[in-house]
């Protein structure tokens, strides 16, 4: 994972759109957050505008409440407002990284595409993996942790407590290594004082989305189960 989130940072300046594809859980929203935060820390770009592109909806109403933020002008009509920050990133001389977090349909971003430009950066997250999706933007397929990285993961998550980590490495692969599932687990382990032993044998008695934490963690909106339910259904799709 931090290799993907590596290769993100190095700013290839031939690439200014890069797709993070991958089933739901396997960390692609944390990995473009975790881009935009340090960006944004280390004054790398100077507008980041994070979009919820989960339809075209959700993202006419993001562009036009960035347009408002830039330009000062309010458009009633949101494609308006949609056209007027579109025009405004291409002339502008503003460094910008633009987020499309969870595109579900690549038919919403027809005309919606951030411009192709030296100073912008747009980052894709997305379960999908269509054509139209990946034409003159480069794709990154977001796994699974290795089984290394997971336990790195479980220990940094539960401050290397010797006793939270019992059999750290086989809850790992009970959970096939999901970042998703790993930092849901992490959190419900602290929140209710266990081992990792400790949520394995809850596992074995009860359903795994009775084991969600009381906040989910990293900004997640969904619980594991409900994540991996999503991606069933979108790889059973013909």
């Amino acid at each position: 994972m931090d290799a993907v989130l590596e290769t993100l940072l190095a700013g290839e300046a031939a690439v200014q759109c890069h797709v993070l594809s991958g089933l739901g859980g396997a960390g692609k929203t944390q990995l473009a957050a975790g881009l935009a935060h340090r960006w944004w820390q280390q004054k790398r770009v100077d507008l980041l505008l994070w979009v919820t592109a989960t339809s075209r909806t959700s993202i006419l109403t993001s562009y036009r409440q960035a347009s408002a933020d830039v330009t000062g002008i309010e458009d009633p009509d949101p494609q308006q407002g949609a056209d007027r920050l579109l025009a405004w990133l291409t002339s502008a001389d503003r460094r910008w990284l633009i987020v499309l977090d969870d595109v579900a349909d690549p038919a919403d971003l027809r005309g919606l595409w951030p411009p192709i430009l030296d100073t912008g950066r747009t980052v894709v997250t997305t379960r999908r993996r269509d054509a139209a999706l990946l034409d003159g933007r480069r794709l990154i397929d977001v796994g699974l942790f290795t089984p290394d990285e997971a336990l790195a993961y479980l220990e940094g998550k539960l401050d290397g407590v010797a006793h939270r980590l019992d059999e750290a490495d086989v809850l790992a692969a009970d959970l096939g290594w999901l970042p998703l599932a790993l930092a849901q687990a992490a959190a419900y382990i602290i929140d209710q004082d266990l081992s990792c032993a400790d949520y394995r044998r809850r596992i074995t008695r009860r359903r795994l989305d009775a084991l969600r934490p009381q906040v989910l963690p990293d900004d997640q909106q969904k619980a594991v189960a409900d994540t991996w339910a999503l991606s069933i259904d979108l790889e059973a799709e013909p």
